[in-house]
């Protein structure tokens, strides 16, 4: 999406203003299943719904043969609405209340459960067909708030001291029928090893589902985790992503001899370079220590740079020249609210349009309304035509919900 093409979309629509290009998103669900074509199982691509929910973007990934991973009921929804089917749905939250497990149970879409807690309610609630998250303890190389299988994490159920194993005694024990296994290591993981590792666990914990206890899973799924380039960080192909796990999953099936499905669940690869968001140069502010850029788009926008202290190229749209640095700030009464610290940027007037690069993931399905700031809206290009997915929020709207 050339430059021109955003300044129009900006002042046409206003900003805040998500942008995502429907060609990008395509060609990364194409690469991503062509990555696996000579793989020596089937293999499910299920898109992880969090990364980014819009209902078009969603009808869009699976009109490209992905299922889909999700967390809540309202992801869950949102999947159903777009046309998934619910074969193809995993509900993997690490919390779930009865509610929650009856919803998933009755659309008939794939349920993990990631504590022995729920083994009882996700029977009670009508389930049978049960899988299990379980924790490795794998370290994923990547930001702690997003590294979700180490021992201390709060995600599945490890294999450390059988946890694991007792809960799947239990399951049998309750007349459940254990369908798969599935775990997740962390988000925009750059270092494969901790895949490959991870992988490793799981075939070893399958075969010994087969061997002591007569289980043949309908499927292992190794998560998502696939990272993209945010700065100069290290990131795997999706190519060598494919290529790390063929090995493994050759010696695991040949362990097993049998053929479950492989899952993963690409989130973050698929969406958040097809992504900007654009927003307007306020005003600029020149001081002895900084020069600050202020923009109309703050951490209620885009929480990534707040919230891991999370790079995001910027540039200004259709301009170019001598750099100065600017800390690119955000609308909001925090001193964290920066976008951008210390950019090298042509010199900024007001009226810019500023373009947050890879605002694709983690963008939009994080904004808040922080401040009493309505949420933006959300612009489709798509093949050369642009059109409205989501209205920006009204100001009325901020309080439909309120009971005075």
């Amino acid at each position: 999406m050339d430059d021109e093409l955003l300044k129009s979309l900006a002042k046409e629509y206003g900003t805040p203003l998500y942008v995502y290009d429907a060609d990008l998103i395509k060609h990364k669900c194409r690469a991503f299943k062509e990555s696996f074509k000579d793989f020596p199982v089937e293999v499910k691509p299920c898109y992880a719904v969090k990364a980014n929910t819009n209902l078009n973007v969603l009808k869009i990934i699976e009109q490209e043969g992905f299922g889909a991973d999700v967390v809540s009921q309202g992801e869950l929804d949102a999947v159903l609405r777009s046309g998934f089917q619910p074969a193809n749905v995993m509900y993997t939250s690490n919390s779930k209340t009865e509610s929650d497990l009856r919803s998933a149970v009755e659309a008939k879409v794939n349920v993990t459960v990631g504590n022995t807690d729920e083994i009882n309610v996700f029977k009670k609630v009508g389930g049978h067909r049960i899988a299990f998250r379980v924790n490795p303890n794998v370290d994923a190389k990547t930001h702690p708030k997003i590294s979700t299988a180490l021992a201390g994490s709060k995600f599945g159920l490890h294999f450390m001291e059988g946890i694991a194993e007792e809960a799947v005694k239990k399951a049998l024990d309750s007349s459940l029928n254990v369908a798969g296994i599935h775990c997740h290591i962390g988000s925009n993981v750059g270092d494969m090893s901790g895949f490959v590792e991870a992988g490793e666990k799981m075939f070893e914990f399958a075969a010994k589902l087969k061997y002591d206890y007569n289980i043949q899973l309908d499927f292992i799924d190794l998560g998502g985790g696939l990272g993209v380039r945010y700065q100069n960080e290290k990131v795997a192909s999706v190519n060598d992503f494919a290529q790390a796990y063929k090995p493994l999953v050759e010696a695991g099936v040949e362990k097993l001899g049998y053929k479950p499905v492989i899952w993963f669940e690409p989130g973050r690869y698929i969406v958040a370079e097809a992504g900007v968001l654009l927003c307007t140069v306020n005003s600029i502010k020149k001081t002895p220590a900084k020069n600050f850029i202020n923009t109309d788009a703050g951490f209620n926008d885009l929480v990534r740079p707040a919230m891991y202290d999370a790079y995001h190229h910027i540039r200004l749209a259709g301009k170019d020249g001598e750099s100065i640095s600017y800390d690119v700030a955000g609308n909001l009464c925090e001193s964290g609210d920066i976008l951008g610290k210390d950019r090298m940027l042509p010199e900024a007037e007001k009226g810019d349009i500023v373009v947050v690069e890879n605002g694709g993931a983690y963008g939009f399905s994080m904004s808040s309304n922080y401040n009493s700031i309505p949420k933006p809206a959300e612009i489709l290009v798509d093949g050369g035509e642009s059109r409205l997915i989501r209205r920006r929020q009204s100001l009325e709207q901020l309080y439909e919900d309120q009971v005075v």
